[in-house]
Parts: structure tokens; C-alpha cells; sequence
């Protein structure tokens, strides 16, 4: 009996013992750059009971005892503690992971990258599906800045990302740039069916995009990145926006992004030096060293070395590179050697 009575007592005790209280913590399922000491990658959180859209904010320390997965959106309970005496670069709180809450797989970040449309409400595009043969329409998914770009198969396209929620997507109103082509018929069918997109469903290295009730508008291929396609030898054909006659002497310019180096000649000197900034869409070179000869003509090689300066945007297309600069002029036009 008394064993019973000491029994109930310790856990009536301990039931009203107060219980440490912690903060409701939501992790993103990926992380983004970020600038701490340094260029970092952080991981993107919010407080409270249920996710807002549009309220993530960098998270530049860390959670003691938290072993953070990609792909995964984490529900916390952590603890807060204020710290004296910290170093100015350090966090004035340390965070302690108390309980996992929740765990649930996040399809948003299987989105991110380039991808080539393969078939329009169920019909494969009819064009030639080589490199320079003709432009297939594509998309790239930026989820971290929730931005959509691409071209319809004529003009580019551009727009934001709403929200991405359990395999739904809603688009902002999407920008489409107003050239005619000869044929409107694959573009037309491209940015109908972008309109009605509600939901995707990504298989392997396949993306396709839903209608409300299911039906496959458009199904794509995983596009090869356009960082991995910058890396060969071009040739300049056009510089501020005059063509090169002399086609044995033309500038020429090698990338290798695994080394994030360029190298070639201007027409007259060699160069040499590093990629400064490189992602699918902005390239920088760092200052580039150059051998010293004087050629009896200096225009392309003078033209060529001004441009490489400006230089923060490339596109590509098939066998072409276009370089631009910040504002998006085009400075010069390339063709990838054989």
C-alpha cells in the first residue's frame, strides 16, 4: 500500500512540475547561399504553429543536435538560450534541438534546373532534337529565388513562382517577349498550356505539368545545364555588333568551368585568368592576363578585350553563345567549334 502512495505521489509531483518550453521552428527542404564571415550555404526557417508563404528567413548558426537531410521540411521544438560574452561574428543565442516534431518529404526542390519539353498535351514536339537544329521549348526553375524562365520555342519567357505546395504549382503572370516566327503553332501550344498548369509530378529525370484534374499538359526532359554547355571553345562571329571578316584570326575563347578558368586569344594576344562569377545565367571573368605583342590591326582585338570587361550575362543556343552585359546588351555573338 505504501508503495502504491509513493508511487502516485512522484508522478503526481511530476506532473505538475513545470516543463521546459521551446520555440517552434520550420526548416526548409533546401538551403541557399548566403553571406556570413563568408559566402555560406544557410538554411531557411520561420517560427510558429503553421508555415506562412513568403516568411522564410536565413538562418546563419546552427541547432545543437540537429542533422539536417535536404529534401525534407522539418518541424522543430528548440530551445533558446541568450549567451554572454559571444565573439561579434557569433550568434548572441544558442539554439538546442529538443524534439523533431515533424519530418515530410518536400518534391519543391526536384523542380530546380533546366528542362526541355518533350510533349504538348500528349504529343511529341516535331522538331529535330540536335544541337543548332531548332530551339525546343524549355523552362529553368530557380525555387530558391521562385522564378521560372525559358523559351516557348520562339520567344523567352519569364515569370515568378506563387507557391509550390505537396506536387501543386501556381504561377505568377508569365512575360513573353513578342517576336514572330515563321511557325507560332509549337510556342502558341507551349504558353497555353503554361497557363493552365496546377500541378506537376516529377519521375526520375522527368518533369510533368498537371491541369487541375490531372491531365498531362506538359511532359519534359532534364535539360543539360547551361554552365555544363559553356564549357568548349568559341569563335567570335560578331562584336558590338559588327561581323568578323577575318575568320582565321577571329577571337577565340575557352572555358573550363571544373577549373573555372578562360583562356584563348584575342586575335592577336593570348589570355589567360579566372571565372570570377559563374551560374546558369551570370558570368564574370576576373582581370585577365595577356601577352603583349602589337599586331599591324588592334580594332577586333581592342573590341574584343573591352567586352570581356562587361561581361555579366551568356546565353545559349544550340551551337551559339551570346555574351551580354548587366542591363542585358549584347556584346558579342560566338560559335562552338567542331
Amino acid at each position: 500500500m505504501k508503495s502504491l502512495i509513493i508511487v502516485g505521489l512522484v508522478v503526481w509531483f511530476s506532473a505538475c512540475l513545470p516543463t521546459e518550453k521551446g520555440t517552434i521552428y520550420w526548416v526548409n527542404s533546401y538551403k541557399v547561399d548566403c553571406m556570413g564571415v563568408g559566402p555560406m550555404k544557410c538554411m531557411l526557417v520561420q517560427k510558429g504553429e503553421v508555415i506562412a508563404e513568403g516568411q522564410w528567413e536565413f538562418f546563419y548558426s546552427k541547432i545543437e543536435g540537429f542533422e539536417y537531410e535536404p529534401g525534407f521540411i522539418y518541424k522543430l521544438k528548440v530551445k533558446e538560450e541568450n549567451l554572454e560574452n559571444v565573439p561579434a561574428d557569433a550568434s548572441s543565442i544558442k539554439f538546442t534541438l529538443m524534439e523533431v516534431l515533424e519530418k515530410k518529404q518536400d518534391d519543391a526542390p526536384l523542380l530546380n534546373g533546366k528542362w526541355d519539353a518533350l510533349k504538348i498535351n500528349g504529343s511529341v514536339i516535331k522538331l529535330a532534337r540536335t544541337r543548332g537544329a531548332g530551339i525546343i521549348p524549355n523552362i529553368e526553375i530557380d525555387i530558391q529565388q521562385m522564378q521560372l524562365s525559358g523559351i516557348d520555342g520562339c520567344n523567352n519567357v519569364s515569370g515568378s513562382i506563387k507557391s509550390i505546395k505537396e506536387n501543386t504549382v501556381e504561377f505568377g503572370p508569365i512575360a513573353v517577349t513578342n517576336k514572330m516566327c515563321p511557325d507560332m503553332t509549337i510556342a502558341d501550344s507551349f504558353n497555353k498550356a503554361m497557363n493552365e498548369v496546377k500541378r506537376f509530378r516529377v519521375e526520375n529525370d522527368k518533369l510533368f505539368f498537371l491541369s487541375e484534374d490531372g491531365f498531362e499538359l506538359i511532359e519534359f526532359n532534364k535539360g543539360v545545364v547551361a554552365k555544363v554547355l559553356l564549357n568548349d571553345i568559341w569563335i567570335a562571329e560578331i562584336i558590338d555588333g559588327k561581323a568578323i571578316k577575318d575568320k582565321t584570326n577571329a577571337p577565340r575563347l575557352e572555358v573550363n568551368i571544373k577549373k573555372m578558368e578562360a583562356m584563348g586569344t584575342d586575335g592577336c594576344n593570348n589570355f589567360t585568368g579566372k571565372i570570377k562569377i559563374l551560374t546558369n545565367k551570370e558570368l564574370v571573368f576576373a582581370p585577365l592576363a595577356s601577352t603583349k605583342k602589337a599586331c599591324m590591326d588592334m580594332t577586333v582585338p581592342d573590341k574584343f578585350n573591352q567586352a570581356l570587361i562587361q561581361v555579366k550575362q551568356y546565353k545559349i543556343f544550340g551551337l551559339n553563345l551570346t555574351l551580354l552585359d548587366e542591363q542585358g546588351k549584347v556584346l558579342m555573338l560566338l560559335k562552338k567549334t567542331d
